[in-house]
């Protein structure tokens, strides 16, 4: 269990951080394949199927391909590569959304509801910043100069908040679970 959440959260740093010289160092295609492992692992716990976790990880993987080799300038030169990051934010979202459903199952079966709680609370959080900045990118474009960038950083900020809570949510769900492998003393 506690290698299914290390899996998770390099595969969400990988996709947080963007370290571009000619290619992404850490390209988030890589990162996805780390989260894809990190559900199959945690899955295990869960009578849910995953199967849109997993769709929805290989169609991640496939379309964050391209953001291997392109940068964030040469996408917004383009008109039809500017929905392409505005495509990759809402499937992430999707994602997070459905893998919190599957986290909020998991952690409902430990022994003491801190897990459940702080599952749930994340949610919320997430949802309620990362959905309404989805909403507002694509309302700044129509509004003046001065407005779409005050808009813009409140978002920038608001966004790398919930992220770096959202890995430090990963890393202590990792330390509530055993060092050994067996789960089956929490169930």
């Amino acid at each position: 269990m506690r290698n299914g959440f290390k899996q998770l959260f390099i595969g969400f740093l990988f996709v947080f951080i963007k370290i571009h010289i000619i290619v992404d160092l850490l390209p988030d295609f890589i990162g996805y394949i780390f989260v894809y492992n990190g559900i199959k692992q945690i899955a295990t716990l869960s009578s849910q199927p995953y199967k849109k976790l997993k769709v929805l990880l290989i169609i991640l993987v496939i379309i964050s391909v391209p953001n291997f080799f392109l940068n964030d300038q040469v996408i917004q030169l383009n008109e039809w590569l500017g929905y392409y990051s505005t495509l990759l934010s809402l499937l992430k979202v999707i994602l997070i959304y459905l893998l919190f459903a599957l986290l909020q199952e998991v952690a409902s079966q430990l022994p003491y509801k801190e897990g459940f709680i702080s599952t749930k609370r994340m949610f919320y959080w997430y949802m309620a910043i990362a959905l309404p900045s989805l909403f507002i990118q694509s309302f700044l474009m129509n509004t003046t100069f001065d407005n779409s960038i005050t808009g813009s950083i409140l978002i920038v900020v608001f966004m790398l908040i919930i992220e770096i809570s959202f890995l430090v949510y990963l890393n202590n769900m990792r330390k509530r679970y055993p060092k050994n492998a067996i789960y089956e003393g929490y169930a």
